[in-house]
C-alpha cells in the first residue's frame, strides 16, 4: 500500500484523529463514517479490519465501533503479523512444549490483539477494559465473533491481582493511553496514562519471582528513548514492524520482551 508522506495527507490524517479522539470520542460510527475513517487513516477500507470484519462490513455484521475505538485499535494486519511472530517464536525458541499459561491483555480496548494472539497460541486469553462503555462495546464484539476471552470491566491493577503466575512465558500485552505521551517529537513512553514504567513495575509485584513475557505497542516515532528507558533491564527478543500505511509517526510497531523479576 502506497504511504502518503505529503502535507496534506498528514494533516487529514490528524484533523481525522483530533476528532475520533475528541467530539467524536464516545459516539458509535456509523458504516459509511467507518470506510472514511479507514480511507484516511489506512488508504483503504478494506485495511481497517477487526476480528476479520472489513471496515465495510462492521455495522452490517453487528459490531459496536466507538471514535477512540477506531483511531486506537490494532487492525487484523498488525495483530496478525504480531500473532504469526508470537507463534514462531514459541516453537523455535522455547521449543514444541513450551505455551504461555496465559495472554493477558491489559488495556484492551477492541481486544483484537488478544482475539488473535489467543486464537494463535490456543491459550487461556484474559483482558481488562476500564472505560464502561467500551468495555459493554468490546464484550458484544466478542459475542458477535464467538470468541472465548475472559472480557473484565476494571483497572488493569485488578486484572493483576487475580492471575497468579503460570509459566515463565506468560503474555502481558501493554498498551496504555498515549493521551499527551504522543507528540510532534514521538510517542513518550514514560509519559502514557499510567506510565509504561509504573505498569512493569506492577507486573513484576503480581509475578512473585517469575519472569514473564511482555508486547508493547508504539507508534513509529519514540522520544526521548523511552523504550529503551522503560526495558533498560529487560532482554529484547524481537521487534515486529508492519508495513507502514501513513507518513511517520503514525505507523504501529510491536517489541517482544523477556522481563526477569
Amino acid at each position: 500500500m502506497a504511504v502518503d508522506a505529503s502535507a496534506d495527507g498528514r494533516d487529514e490524517y490528524f484533523r481525522c484523529r483530533a476528532d475520533l479522539l475528541g467530539p467524536s470520542r464516545m459516539r458509535l460510527l456509523t458504516g459509511s463514517e467507518l470506510v472514511t475513517v479507514a480511507t484516511t487513516i489506512y488508504g483503504s477500507p478494506d485495511f481497517f479490519s477487526l476480528y476479520g470484519i472489513p471496515a465495510s462490513q462492521m455495522t452490517e455484521r453487528g459490531l459496536r465501533i466507538f471514535g477512540r475505538t477506531a483511531i486506537e485499535c490494532s487492525v487484523d494486519s498488525y495483530a496478525v503479523s504480531l500473532a504469526d511472530e508470537l507463534a514462531a517464536r514459541y516453537s523455535k525458541r522455547f521449543g514444541a512444549a513450551a505455551t504461555p499459561g496465559f495472554v493477558a491483555d491489559l488495556f484492551c480496548g477492541s481486544g483484537n490483539i488478544a482475539y488473535h494472539i489467543g486464537r494463535h497460541l490456543a491459550v487461556p486469553t484474559h483482558a481488562v477494559e476500564l472505560d464502561p462503555l467500551i468495555h459493554r462495546a468490546t464484550q458484544h464484539n466478542f459475542s458477535l465473533v464467538e470468541v472465548d476471552i475472559d472480557l473484565v470491566h476494571g483497572d488493569y491493577q485488578e486484572l493483576l491481582r487475580t492471575l497468579a503466575p503460570r509459566s515463565p512465558h506468560d503474555i502481558y500485552i501493554i498498551e496504555p493511553p498515549w493521551g499527551p505521551a504522543y507528540t510532534e517529537q514521538g510517542l513518550d513512553l514514560t509519559a502514557t496514562s499510567p506510565p509504561v514504567p509504573d505498569i512493569l513495575a506492577n507486573i513484576r509485584r503480581s509475578r512473585m519471582g517469575e519472569p514473564f513475557l511482555a508486547v508493547i505497542k508504539t507508534n513509529d516515532q519514540i522520544a526521548n528513548n523511552s523504550l529503551r528507558t522503560c526495558f533498560y533491564d529487560a532482554q529484547h527478543l524481537a521487534s515486529i514492524i508492519p508495513a507502514p500505511v501513513g507518513p511517520i509517526g503514525v505507523n504501529m510497531n510491536f517489541y517482544l520482551y523477556r522481563v526477569l523479576t
